[in-house]
């Protein structure tokens, strides 16, 4: 009984690291690709991270103390409760439809308030045009994902780790 609970804290551990190798991979990629896509101005003087905090709040924002940087950190406890909820729909599901509808809504939280500021603020064009570029850039951006052969690393935190054979 306790083997099986440590070889079950384990697995849990293991998951956690994809989950987060899965999410810096998917984060790292989306700002590459936004700064591209030429519709909005990503902020180069800011820093990114995750964090597990219990406020249901996706997105903190803060000063680095020793930078002076502004500080953008997403709330893994958030985000992956929403991937625990549809979690039970993709094993059902047998395809990858709600696997990508989870990162489309990952890749939309993360730089929507870089092309709202955008847009909005510096543009001044209205929310509603914020919102449909936020859409457009994350299209792009998935079809680059499930198309381009230099991104496939990007989704292997979600292969199963081959078992060893002895």
């Amino acid at each position: 009984m306790g083997i099986l609970k440590k070889e079950d804290k384990e697995e849990k551990q293991k998951a956690a690291e994809r989950f987060y190798a899965l999410l810096k991979a998917l984060m790292d990629e989306l700002f590459d690709h936004a700064q591209k896509s030429k519709h909005v101005k990503m902020p180069r003087n800011v820093s990114f991270g995750l964090v597990y905090d219990e406020r249901n709040s996706v997105l903190f924002t803060g000063v680095e103390k020793g930078t002076g940087k502004k500080m953008y950190l997403y709330n893994v406890r958030v985000i992956g409760k929403a991937f625990e909820e549809k979690r039970q729909s993709m094993i059902e599901d047998q395809t990858t439809d709600t696997l990508f509808s989870w990162i489309a809504d990952v890749c939309s939280l993360y730089i929507s308030p870089f092309v709202y500021d955008y847009v909005v603020n510096v543009q001044h064009r209205g929310e509603g045009t914020a919102e449909r570029t936020t859409r457009q850039i994350v299209r792009s951006f998935l079809d680059k994902l499930s198309s381009d052969p230099e991104l496939k690393y990007v989704l292997d935190p979600l292969r199963e780790p081959a078992t060893d054979q002895k």
